[in-house]
């Protein structure tokens, strides 16, 4: 059985994975989910990640993966998230 919480997999940079997934306290119909959610990374690569995941959290059912493209542009909300795991 899943969470139902939304799940992200994000390359940043080449070889630098994370993943952001959504706190229970979210609010249901919040504009950008990510706002409350909790970043964990960098790992070297989705599996990796992945593996992280599933060791230390509930299955949250899907996700979406985002493999690192050239010119990608880390926007404010991730860049906070992946401040404030380090």
């Amino acid at each position: 059985m899943s969470t139902g919480l939304e799940c992200l997999f994000r390359e940043v940079a080449p070889g630098q994975w994370w993943y952001v997934l959504q706190d229970w306290s979210c609010p249901r119909g919040a504009w950008d989910w990510r706002e409350y959610a909790t970043a964990y990374g960098p790992f070297p690569n989705e599996e990796a990640a992945d593996a992280h995941l599933r060791a230390n959290h509930a299955n949250p059912g899907g996700c979406n993966i985002s493999p690192y493209q050239e010119g990608d542009v880390i926007d404010d909300v991730m860049a906070r998230l992946m401040k404030e795991a380090a």
